[in-house]
């Protein structure tokens, strides 16, 4: 591997005209906060006479040098590279607008390539998908209150840089602005070939640098496919910024790990999750069998020794044997990971183009059914059909929210899920109903629970759906009520959460004297069960009395939703009445949620 090491200052690294540093579209999405933003400008500004600091390394993959516009691909240092291109575009405008001609230029300089007769092109270029914000943060300053931007960590980021420089004196800007200019070193390696670029990458970032699971498995797939060819490194980088596309808005180490959960029927740990993948790459595909480490990945048979039966397996999933034989081409491969985030995006995201489906999707969402997506990916990558599958998520709707309700461990319904995953996808649902049934609490337990259970701030969607389903059920179950799902609907705590301080005794009464004795005992203890819990849409007026209730009944009066109607009926609302309504909502759950 020959690598090219050269220290170097902003203003020699952007310096050279002819070059320019292309993110390609198979990076992640910029990623840094602005925390990141204000270390970064606490270390330059910290810089005390000719000290240097050391922002990091970038690795570029870069070609034969050329008279021309000489295009680096950059592996590694993209975030670093995006900030610091957000500052000097930032900083560049603050130079325009205070009349700083020289220093306007001197940025200018910086922030273009311009190639030998050619046109000036910016020297930091964006392929990803925050190109085109990128470009609309530089020409928009000042966007509109509203505007909307799908990555939102780019808009603070500019929005916090301009902030800063606007705060400071013109002379503490210039002295900034030439410390990070010349004071602040990156080290550039410089590789040629394409799987060297990718194994240094591997090195660098194995050495204490923290990494997500999806930068090491980029890294692994892009570093194999180098070594299969220049074809395959062409198909696996649109590959990867296709799949990036797909598993956007969502968290794409958690994709990982359900696709190989979805593959080898076992539940992996987030740690397991780099090691597994290329296992089962290393398994899987077949040019990697004439790799020269693929011993470090692959699968080991079984011993035929006879004692080998009763060694305890530490790790159930390094065992596991991939179901997927026999091998697959890397095209493939690739073909099957790239739908599978299509499917993994479409799920996380309601977005599946079937309204049936998308409604369910949203309800396990809200439940936090987060242990069925593998299982859900496996059946919806493998062709099970629109119906089977709007019936697996009911029941699966139903068996999750009793056993949450019911506290039952994540990890066996983890578990469950991924056995699942061998579930023959044409008929799965005989199959998912004996698991259920099997695993499911009984209608007991579930009626106690779900009467006694809290719906605290961090679970409080999982109320909400609770209430809607239990709302539709009055209706008759017609799923378009409109009122239903909309953002201006919330939960309503009927006895407030804080009822102890001024601030809340001015906004909603004297609570306190309203319940009676032993408020401090029972008031933490019941305030988020399910019987406290209402929807409403809208804010409710409240006036301080001595019966706080009273002054809510009205506005629970002029609900459309039958569930809060009801409250207004009520001549009082103190703590016994709150048992006994969770009582009643738990009975209806019983009918509303039964049993597989």
């Amino acid at each position: 591997m020959k690598i090219t090491p050269t220290a170097l200052t902003l203003n020699q690294l952007l310096g050279s005209a002819n070059e320019r540093f292309v993110i390609p579209s198979y990076q992640r999405r910029y990623s840094w906060k602005s925390q990141q933003l204000y270390d970064l400008i606490d270390d330059i500004n910290l810089l005390e006479g000719t000290d240097t600091h050391l922002l990091g390394s970038i690795v570029c993959l870069t070609g034969a040098h050329t008279a021309g516009l000489n295009m680096l691909e950059l592996v590694d240092g993209q975030q670093r590279l995006t900030t610091i291109s957000i500052l000097l575009e930032c900083l560049k405008e603050a130079f325009v607008k205070s009349g700083k001609e020289e220093r306007v230029k001197e940025l200018e300089r910086l922030l273009a390539a311009t190639p030998y007769n050619g046109p000036s092109v910016p020297k930091i270029a964006l392929d990803t998908m925050d190109s085109d914000e990128f470009g609309l943060h530089v020409k928009t300053p000042d966007p509109a209150e509203d505007a909307k931007f799908m990555n939102e960590r780019l808009h603070d980021v500019f929005w916090y840089a301009r902030d800063w420089i606007a705060q400071q004196k013109p002379e503490n800007l210039l002295a900034f602005v030439y410390k990070l200019l010349n004071q602040a070193l990156v080290v550039r390696l410089d590789v040629s070939n394409a799987k060297d670029a990718f194994k240094l990458f591997e090195t660098i970032n194995n050495r204490g640098l923290r990494l997500s699971p999806t930068d090491i498995i980029k890294n692994f797939v892009l570093g194999n496919a180098a070594r299969f060819g220049e074809n395959q490194l062409k198909d696996a980088k649109g590959s990867w910024s296709k799949l990036m596309k797909f598993l956007d808005g969502t968290d794409s180490d958690a994709f990982f790990r359900y696709f190989l959960i979805s593959k080898l029927a076992t539940r992996l740990t987030k740690g397991d999750v780099v090691h597994e993948f290329q296992s089962y790459f290393m398994n899987e595909v077949s040019e990697a069998e004439k790799l020269p480490d693929r011993h470090w990945y692959a699968y080991e048979e079984d011993s035929e020794d006879e004692d080998s039966a009763e060694v305890e397996v530490a790790d159930e999933a390094a065992t596991k044997k991939p179901k997927g034989m026999p091998k697959i081409t890397f095209d493939k491969f690739l073909e099957g990971l790239v739908n599978s985030a299509k499917v993994y995006g479409e799920l996380i995201n309601q977005r599946t183009g079937n309204a049936k489906i998308d409604r369910r999707l949203r309800n396990l969402r809200m439940i936090k059914a987060t242990q069925a997506y593998g299982f859900l990916m496996y059946l919806r990558a493998n062709g099970t059909g629109n119906n089977a599958f709007i019936e697996i998520l009911r029941l699966t709707e139903n068996f999750i929210l009793r056993r949450h309700v019911c506290r039952e461990r994540a990890n066996d319904t983890e578990r469950l899920f991924a056995r699942l995953c061998e579930a023959d996808v044409e008929n799965p649902i005989p199959e998912v109903l004996a698991a259920y049934r099997e695993e499911c609490p009984s209608d007991e337990k579930f009626r106690h629970e779900f009467a006694s259970a809290e719906f605290t701030s961090n679970i409080i969607d999982r109320a909400r759906y609770c209430l809607e389903q239990l709302e539709l059920a009055k209706h008759g179950d017609h799923a378009e009520l409109g009122v239903l799902g909309s953002d201006s609907v919330h939960v309503e705590h009927i006895i407030p959460k804080r009822i102890n301080t001024k601030k809340s005794k001015d906004e909603f009464g004297n609570w306190p004297e309203y319940l009676g004795e032993r408020v401090s005992r029972l008031h933490p203890k019941l305030v988020h069960r399910i019987g406290n819990l209402t929807l409403f849409a809208g804010t409710l007026n409240i006036v301080a009395s001595n019966n706080p209730f009273s002054s809510k009944k009205d506005g629970y009066k002029a609900s459309s939703i039958l569930i809060t109607k009801e409250l207004g009926q009520m001549p009082n609302f103190k703590f016994n009445h709150l048992e006994a309504r969770s009582k009643t909502l738990a009975d209806l759950a019983i009918e509303r949620w039964p049993s597989p």
